[in-house]
C-alpha cells in the first residue's frame, strides 16, 4: 500500500508539478530556417553612379537565413535572439533582434529589459503551446516595429503535422535600423529626374510638376509593406511553412503628401522543403516527448499505484482472515 501511495504521489507530481515547468519554450532552442525565392533590388552602385539602366535588378534569386536561438533563461522569461541575413547577388544585409520572451505565452516578459533588448509586444518566433484559434494573437513587425493582428484562417496539414493557418499584413514608417542604413536618405534633384522613365506614368506626373520645388537633395522615407502566411504547429505553436512578402518603398513629400515614387526592395520567399521538412520532425518529435511526459507516464503511474493499493488491501484482507481462523491453545489457570 505504501507503494501505490508512493506511485500515485508521484503521477501527481509528475503532471500537475514537472509537466507545467517543461511546457514552454525550452533553454536550447536553435534552429535555422531558410527562405528562397525571387525579389526586385534596388542596385546601390549603379544609382550612385547614375547608371540608370541597372538601377533596379529584377527577378533575381534571394534567400533569407534565419538564426532562432535562446541564449539564457531566468524563471519564466527567455533572451531569445531572431538572426535574420538577406542575401542576393552582391547584396547581404543582416538585421538582428533580441527579445525578451515570456516562455509560457511567447508574448514580450513583463518588465524585462537590457542591453541590446529590442521593445516590443506580441509573437514573434513562435506561438505559445497548443495555441487556440479563438485567441487574438498579435505580431511584432520588425520591419515598422509595431504591433498588429494575427489573423486566423483555417486548420490545414503540413508534412504530416496539423497546423493553423494565420495571415499577417503590416504596413508603416520602416524602422529597422539594419534596412534604412542600407538606403540612400537622400538623392541628388538631377538623378531623381533622370529616373523618371522608370516610374510609373501617375507617379511621373507628380513628381515631373513638383520636382523644381523639392530641396535639392531630395529627402526620401521609406515604408515597408509586409504579408506573412503562416502554418503553426497545433501543439507546439511553432512555425511548420512559411510564406513572407514585402516591400520597401520609397516616398518623396510634395505638398504635404507623401508620394509613392518606387519600390528598392520587393521580396517574395517561403521557407525551403528542407526546413519545412526538419521544423515538422523537430515538432513531431518534441511532442512526443510532450505527450509521454505529460500523458503517458502519469496515468502509467496511476494504474501502477492502484494496482499496489489493491494488492496491499488484498493481502491485508487474506492476513486478517487468516488470523482470525488460526486455532487457538486454552488456558485454565488454577
Amino acid at each position: 500500500m505504501a507503494v501505490g501511495v508512493l506511485f500515485i504521489a508521484l503521477a501527481a507530481l509528475l503532471r500537475f508539478v514537472l509537466v507545467p515547468s517543461l511546457s514552454k519554450l525550452p533553454g536550447d532552442l536553435d534552429v535555422n530556417p531558410v527562405y528562397e525565392g525571387t525579389g526586385t533590388l534596388l542596385n546601390a552602385q549603379a544609382l550612385q553612379a547614375g547608371d540608370i539602366a541597372n538601377v533596379i535588378a529584377s527577378d533575381v534569386p534571394v534567400t533569407i537565413d534565419r538564426h532562432i536561438y535562446v541564449s539564457s533563461t531566468d524563471g519564466d522569461t527567455a533572451l531569445a535572439h531572431d538572426d535574420i541575413t538577406l542575401a542576393a547577388p552582391g547584396l547581404s544585409v543582416p538585421s538582428n533582434h533580441t527579445y525578451a520572451i515570456d516562455r509560457k505565452t511567447m508574448d514580450a516578459a513583463d518588465g524585462a529589459r537590457g542591453e541590446g533588448v529590442e521593445p516590443h509586444s506580441g509573437m514573434t518566433i513562435a506561438l505559445p503551446l497548443h495555441p487556440n484559434p479563438s485567441a487574438n494573437y498579435q505580431y511584432y513587425d520588425s520591419a515598422t516595429r509595431t504591433t498588429v493582428p494575427m489573423t486566423y484562417v483555417d486548420p490545414g496539414t503540413v508534412s504530416g503535422r496539423d497546423v493553423l493557418n494565420y495571415t499577417v499584413e503590416a504596413k508603416g514608417t520602416l524602422r529597422d535600423p539594419a534596412i534604412v542604413a542600407t538606403l540612400p536618405p537622400a538623392l541628388p534633384k538631377s538623378l531623381v529626374g533622370s529616373l523618371a522613365p522608370l516610374l510609373p506614368a501617375d507617379v511621373q506626373q507628380s513628381l515631373g510638376g513638383a520636382l523644381g520645388q523639392l530641396a535639392d537633395p531630395v529627402p526620401f522615407t521609406y515604408t515597408a509593406v509586409t504579408r506573412i502566411d503562416l502554418a503553426a504547429d497545433q501543439v507546439l505553436g511553432s512555425p511548420i511553412d512559411a510564406k513572407l512578402n514585402q516591400q520597401i518603398i520609397a516616398n518623396v513629400e510634395i505638398d504635404g503628401q507623401l508620394v509613392p515614387v518606387m519600390p528598392v526592395l520587393a521580396i517574395d520567399t517561403a521557407l525551403n522543403d528542407q526546413s519545412i521538412s526538419d521544423a515538422a520532425a523537430a515538432a513531431k518529435s518534441q511532442s512526443m516527448q510532450l505527450n509521454l511526459i505529460s500523458v503517458v507516464v502519469p496515468i502509467a503511474l496511476l494504474i501502477l499505484g492502484v494496482l499496489a493499493l489493491l494488492v496491499g488491501i488484498l493481502r491485508g484482507r487474506r492476513r486478517g482472515v487468516a488470523q482470525s481462523s488460526a486455532p487457538r491453545e486454552n488456558v485454565s489457570v488454577r
